[in-house]
């Protein structure tokens, strides 16, 4: 019986990022490294409003990263201990979207969590997919390997959820 717990629990287990289940959360917000975006040019997936310099992001880091907009209104947050948050655009996209007030950019803001249209990595594809994944920059390899960092991810599964989504992919070809 401790044999089958022990399997049980093994298949239960939360395990490492799951890329066909992935929702790309922890793609939100990333800082990267400053000269990254200049050298994967060509690989933008999405538009690039603005960037917020934020130093040096880790201890360890030897580089300033950059934390880029991709919606029409960068959202950073500064203060972690009261949570305030800094609202950031520019004045030419404030004319393209016609926003004229605080109530304006306040509605825009409500649609986007309506619609849950976050600030994603630039090299994010429409599928939740990394256009650079095998060269993704040190916080994106070490994603969810230490248990110092804040880096949980939503969307972690267990092996036995795997096995699972493999079956019923397995039985939706079948069908088709």
């Amino acid at each position: 019986m401790k044999i089958l717990n022990k399997f049980n629990q093994y298949l239960k287990s939360p395990t490492k990022c799951f890329i066909p289940r992935c929702k790309a959360h922890c793609c939100i917000e990333a800082p990267l490294p400053e000269d990254f975006v200049n050298r994967f040019q060509s690989r933008i997936q999405r538009r690039i409003y603005s960037g917020l310099n934020i130093g040096i992001n880790d201890p360890k880091d030897t580089y300033n990263s950059i934390v880029y907009n991709t919606r029409p209104i960068g959202i950073v947050d500064i203060d972690r201990t009261t949570g305030e948050k800094l609202y950031g655009i520019s004045k030419e996209t404030m004319e393209e979207l016609q926003l004229k007030s605080m109530d304006d950019i306040k509605n825009l803001l409500n649609e986007y969590e309506a619609k849950k249209i976050y600030n994603y990595c630039p090299f994010i594809t429409d599928y939740g997919k990394c256009s650079v994944y095998e060269h993704r920059p040190p916080i994106c390899r070490e994603f969810g390997t230490s248990i110092a960092k804040v880096d949980y991810c939503p969307e972690k599964t267990s092996r036995l959820d795997i096995i699972k989504f493999y079956l019923a992919e397995i039985f939706n070809f079948k069908k088709k």
